[in-house]
């Protein structure tokens, strides 16, 4: 049996991508929160509604590909998010998909979100600094893209 190494154990602390990013995240997530409160949006419900948006309708399993999130899960967001009005989930193309789109009230919310992200984000910008977080974004993406190709999920 292995015997437990306390460098060891600091070292993954401390370089751990997984902790890290994780920890980030939710700090990140709780101060665009915070933001988002007044809403009545998570932060998740509002990335949701931003790519239903941008795509003016997409497949659930295209959402759930994109946010690298599981299905189930993006779809007890969707679950609420449909109960609230905000999108609609019908049949998609063909019987095995199902394409989710904003609800009129859906885009009013989203549009009444929109100037409480940009103070979130504007409070991460003074306080990180607008370049740096660009560039962490970028190396966020180039992450993500390593870990699927590690993955085997390219």
């Amino acid at each position: 049996m292995a015997e437990l190494n306390p460098a060891d154990v600091r070292a993954c602390a401390q370089s751990c991508a997984a902790a890290n990013v994780r920890r980030a995240s939710r700090a990140v997530t709780k101060l665009y929160g915070q933001f988002m409160a007044a809403t009545g949006l998570e932060p998740t419900q509002y990335s949701l509604l931003v790519a239903c948006s941008l795509t003016g309708g997409a497949t659930v399993s295209k959402l759930a590909e994109a946010f690298v999130m599981d299905r189930s899960a993006l779809a007890r967001n969707l679950a609420i998010m449909q109960k609230r009005g905000l999108v609609k989930v019908k049949p998609g193309e063909d019987r095995r998909t199902r394409k989710v789109t904003l609800t009129p009230f859906g885009e009013t919310t989203l549009a009444n979100a929109m100037p409480h992200w940009r103070e979130a984000q504007g409070a991460v910008e003074t306080q990180f600094g607008a370049e740096r977080l660009q560039k962490l974004l970028s190396e966020l993406r180039e992450l993500m893209k390593a870990a699927a190709k590690a993955g085997g999920s390219e």
